[in-house]
């Protein structure tokens, strides 16, 4: 989604509340056994986000605009201290140690203990311990800002219950996601509703029903724009695997190495899997060396089979599904022109 594609309203003051859980935790922390260092790390690997989640919840709170708006910027900011304390824990299970191109915590407390002469094995188990506890550190913060809100008790239930349903789903489809991956292949079916629990719900269903709850909504809109979130998201997270085999680095800020040497199961993955074409090729799928000539035969094979094509047209799909639901909706025009925004993006993201 381009920065343009919601409003900036509020986002300032998002940051700022996101500052002040920093600064309040490590002041509750403390220095013990230099996790301060851990904690400041942490804290610099949450610069340079795209705030999307909070620009969802905001864009939400201001078309129906009947509570305050103080409570909409603390849980904007609480979902995006959940999405950091996600990215950690997903980089421990994914065994990666860069994001956005840089070295990510597991990997610079790593080199933190590498320095003070751990082998490797211990140094990249230190790595990930720190990832996980920092992640656990930044789920409380987010619990914490939700029940500190000043709001009547039945809204502060239900954005529990939003929160609860949306951490659940992505335990539940990281679990799927890793299942995938020792199963080594999977249907089309499979692969749509693990991106729908890994990410969908908790990135773009979640923010855009926090939000109208916060601003009033009733039952109805709370509920059109959590089918609306999940279908985008999924619209989305197709996109987003597209761009990581076929897209241009220089243009996306993604490798397009990286999901074909881990070997993640993708819809292009699952659709190519039956022809012959893929598997004449899949040998290379999965190789934590594969170089840009084997990535060509992969890509070759996923076109030949028809796997891309197949995730164009789901995207396609995705999105005239969501374009029709709005159109059927209630929903205040404003809102209605951000979603279209935010649609429009998942279809045409370019390579």
């Amino acid at each position: 989604m381009t920065d343009s594609a919601v409003a900036e309203d509020g986002l300032a003051e998002v940051g700022a509340v996101i500052d002040e859980c920093f600064q309040d935790a490590a002041a509750r922390l403390g220095d013990l056994a230099g996790f301060g260092a851990v904690w400041e790390e942490t804290r610099r690997a949450a610069d340079g986000g795209k705030l999307l989640r909070p620009r969802l919840l905001l864009a939400a709170h201001r078309a129906f605009d009947a509570g305050s708006p103080e409570d909409a910027i603390r849980v904007a900011a609480a979902l995006e201290l959940l999405h950091l304390a996600f990215l950690l824990h997903d980089d421990v299970i994914d065994r990666d140690v860069l994001r956005r191109g840089a070295p990510n915590l597991i990997a610079r407390r790593r080199d933190a203990a590498r320095a003070m002469g751990a082998d490797e094995a211990e140094a990249l188990r230190y790595g990930d311990s720190c990832a996980i506890l920092a992640g656990d550190v930044l789920l409380s913060a987010a619990h914490r800002l939700i029940a500190e809100l000043d709001a009547p008790a039945p809204r502060r239930r239900a954005l529990w219950g939003v929160l609860s349903d949306a951490i659940g789903a992505a335990a539940v489809g990281e679990h799927a996601d890793v299942l995938l991956g020792l199963q080594g292949g999977a249907d089309e079916e499979a692969v749509l509703r693990t991106m729908e629990h890994k990410t969908a719900r908790y990135s773009f269903s979640a923010p855009l029903r926090m939000g109208a709850i916060l601003g009033g909504a009733d039952a109805t809109a709370v509920e059109t724009l959590g089918v609306v979130g999940t279908t985008v998201g999924i619209a989305f997270q197709v996109r987003d695997d597209v761009l990581g085999v076929f897209g241009d680095p220089q243009h996306t800020g993604k490798s397009a190495l990286s999901d074909l040497r881990e070997g993640k199961i993708t819809l292009l993955v699952a659709h190519a899997a039956a022809d012959p074409s893929w598997q004449s090729a899949s040998a290379l799928f999965g190789d934590p060396g594969l170089d840009e000539r084997g990535a060509a035969v992969l890509r070759a094979a996923i076109e030949r089979s028809g796997g891309l094509a197949r995730a164009e047209a789901a995207i396609s799909g995705l999105v005239a599904e969501a374009r029709a639901t709005l159109l059927l909706s209630a929903l205040p025009a404003a809102l209605i022109d951000d979603l279209e925004h935010i649609i429009a993006s998942a279809a045409e993201r370019v390579r």
